[in-house]
């Protein structure tokens, strides 16, 4: 009985400490109560949160963001934790409706931070937050049901990044049950976070159907995710969903083990879309005949602006006629700007029929082609190109030539 009234009034004692700290930061400048939050749970201050602050209060505004990256070098030893978590918390709570954005990608946080911020910061009126990135961090199903909670309660949120955090099929689902739920959401990003193929479906059918309308998410990055199975049903309802969804501009999904049928399947879809502008497809395990059915996407009246397939097998056993479905595209396509066919094991030859068709492509502004087989006539054509004048955009690529003698590198 005893040990249980100590517990009670140490728990009472660090609530008031808490409220005393929250109360004091409403009435200090932001750096200020920052520093006294961080001084009285004896952590480090991280100097990307003092910066983010300095910058907000030299603008004049009441508006400020927290921008804290744990990847920066300045902040190896002050990484945020979840202990740091509770101190932003303090700091910001009473002025969480000027709160705009909030990066702590890169960082130490658990579901006890995470839910920590949700009940702290975004469940206190945090009504101007429109970003918020936790990428890289150790958030698992409770943290996201948590996160997710506290942004139904930010009306302005645009971007959300949950990225390498260890979701799995519990959180991937939970974020789709948000994600139906949101109107203003433009950018979801659940790259590396352990998703299936369930959480997959339950996204193309969100973005299909909604609840009662299809939310207006505009990029779509779900890099990576656990796949389990080779019949690539997951293909078939991103491609429905893509046949009819006129606000999605960008979407990704690489390395999502997806062949030639997969591909043949999404194209048969995409050629009705008018609206996506970003193909991301690296990382897979598209051929010959992948690459054909993306030749006929690109002839066909196509709106992609970028197109990327680095990482494929399109050339694979120097095979040639992948690379020369997709080169004989580019000479129809004044759409795409930008093509990566990097790592591709393509051979001289196939190089030599792209090296023609951009040639023969005004439109096209960046080119990446380097990992591949290169020979000295495949060399020479793009060391002309490279040279040429005439060209209405200098064409950047992810190489340089250079001119020898009579040889030519690359």
């Amino acid at each position: 009985h005893a040990s249980r009234s100590k517990d009670r009034r140490m728990a009472e004692e660090e609530e008031q400490f808490a409220a005393d700290a929250t109360l004091v930061a409403a009435n200090v400048p932001l750096d200020e109560a920052y520093t006294r939050a961080a001084l009285s749970a004896n952590c480090k201050f991280n100097p990307l949160v003092l910066n983010s602050l300095m910058e907000s209060m030299k603008a004049q505004s009441h508006n400020f963001s927290v921008e804290a990256p744990g990847c920066h070098p300045t902040t190896f030893t002050s990484r945020i934790d979840d202990v740091h978590a509770r101190v932003l918390c303090q700091a910001f709570a009473t002025r969480a409706r000027f709160l705009v954005k909030l990066d702590l990608s890169h960082n130490l946080l658990t579901d006890a931070g995470a839910e920590q911020l949700a009940s702290g910061l975004l469940s206190q009126g945090a009504d101007a937050l429109e970003s918020l990135s936790l990428k890289a961090n150790s958030i698992g199903a409770v943290g996201c049901e948590a996160l997710c909670q506290g942004l139904r309660s930010c009306p302005s949120i645009r971007s959300v990044d949950l990225s390498r955090n260890p979701l799995e099929r519990p959180g991937g689902l939970i974020v789709v049950e948000f994600l139906k739920e949101t109107t203003n959401l433009a950018e979801l990003i659940l790259a590396d976070t352990e998703i299936d193929i369930d959480v997959l479906v339950a996204i193309a059918t969100a973005l299909l159907v909604g609840y009662p309308t299809p939310p207006k998410l505009k990029v779509c990055n779900i890099e990576n995710p656990r796949i389990g199975t080779l019949q690539e049903e997951h293909t078939v309802h991103f491609g429905r969903m893509l046949r009819v969804n006129t606000h999605l501009s960008e979407i990704y999904l690489g390395k999502h083990r997806m062949r030639d049928e997969g591909v043949r399947q999404l194209v048969s879809f995409l050629v009705e879309n008018k609206t996506l502008r970003v193909l991301d497809l690296r990382c897979n395990e598209l051929g010959v005949a992948g690459a054909q059915h993306i030749g006929t996407l690109l002839r066909d009246d196509c709106q992609l602006a970028l197109l990327n397939l680095t990482s494929n097998r399109i050339g694979e056993k120097d095979n040639v006629d992948g690379a020369r479905a997709i080169a004989e595209a580019l000479l129809s396509n004044r759409m795409l700007r930008y093509l990566n066919v990097d790592c591709n094991e393509l051979c001289g030859e196939a190089l030599g029929f792209f090296a023609d068709a951009i040639a023969n492509n005004s439109t096209l502004e960046s080119v990446a082609l380097f990992h591949n087989k290169w020979d000295q006539p495949s060399s020479r054509k793009f060391h002309e190109i490279l040279a040429d004048q005439s060209r209405i955009l200098p064409l950047r690529t992810d190489f340089v030539t250079s001119q020898v003698d009579d040889r030519i590198d690359v």
